[in-house]
């Protein structure tokens, strides 16, 4: 059955008049706040680094089903409140980047919140839980507004999210590198061979750490010859440092072929040599965890 334009007209502009009327001064709310729902996967903590390893930083994510709950698409365009972490008040969330909710329907949110760093020593334990794998307990309460054709519908604050969510934090060893550009072989004679080795080592976990190698087997050309120590190593996450080792060995401990090839690479000449180390790692986040790993081959890589 078809309408008349001024019944299409109308038609079309009832959902328009049904939001506006809401928006009118003195006019009964018709439009309620959107509900917010916890995704555990993908929440918790996802960045740490405390003091003694670099400058005090971590981040908690919060993955959030949000659902308008009214029939006419809504845009979500505030967002801002306090995040506690086991009721100990950790950062501040501000979010003003807009979400569109479609009517009765849901949309994800992803927030990272910054965590104020004069709360980390409130935080210790709740760090501790989230390292040792345990839940931590966290609330979010804030104030929402809902944008509805350009006019903004403020809520009260309230708690939006509470409850318990355990974090993918994890203690992973660091690997390492061989810079090939500042490595090489110093000097070859009768009674020793130097060879300097420039060795990367690589953070790539979410948690700042400091390391230590103590008991590393050196090898070259698939014998072990040496045995050093790898030095304490502030590694804030994501990051990387360069650790300088000289070696001095002994020649009739390397054997006449692998000397060969060594007095060749100290001349300048083409050559290669096999080295690897083996070993394993402390572990450290100093005041909350610790861990060691053997972890076997730590590097293989040519000297060239």
């Amino acid at each position: 059955m078809s309408r008349s334009p001024r019944t299409a007209i109308a038609f079309a502009l009832t959902p328009l008049l049904f939001v506006l009327a809401s928006c009118l001064p003195g006019a009964d709310a018709v439009l309620g706040p959107p509900t917010f729902r916890l995704q555990a996967e993908g929440s918790g903590l996802t960045r740490l680094d405390v003091a003694d390893v670099g400058a005090p930083s971590a981040t908690f994510r919060l993955v959030i089903d949000v659902t308008n709950p009214n029939p006419v698409g809504v845009r979500l365009a505030v967002l801002d409140g306090d995040l506690y972490l086991n009721d100990v008040r950790a950062g501040s969330v501000a979010f003003a980047d807009g979400l569109d909710l479609p009517a009765r329907a849901h949309a994800r949110l992803a927030l990272d919140v910054t965590l104020d760093a004069d709360a980390f020593p409130a935080l210790t334990n709740a760090f501790a839980d989230a390292l040792a794998g345990r839940p931590l307990r966290y609330r979010l309460d804030a104030q929402v507004g809902i944008d509805v054709l350009g006019a903004v519908q403020r809520f009260p604050r309230a708690t939006l999210l509470a409850g318990n969510v355990a974090s993918d934090l994890r203690l992973s060893p660091p690997r390492l590198s061989l810079e090939r550009d500042h490595s090489g072989v110093q000097s070859v004679s009768f009674d020793r061979v130097v060879i300097s080795l420039a060795l990367r080592v690589h953070n790539d976990g979410p948690v700042g750490l400091r390391v230590r190698a103590p008991d590393v087997r050196f090898g070259l050309g698939g014998r072990e010859v040496a045995t050093l120590q790898l030095p304490t190593t502030s590694l804030p996450a994501g990051s990387s440092s360069l650790l300088v080792q000289e070696l001095v060995l002994n020649p009739v401990q390397l054997g006449a072929a692998i000397v060969a090839e060594l007095t060749r690479l100290a001349s300048g000449l083409a050559a290669g040599v096999e080295l690897s180390l083996r070993g394993g790692w402390e572990l450290e986040v100093p005041g909350l965890a610790t861990r060691s790993v053997e972890i076997g081959e730590l590097l293989r890589a040519r000297l060239e």
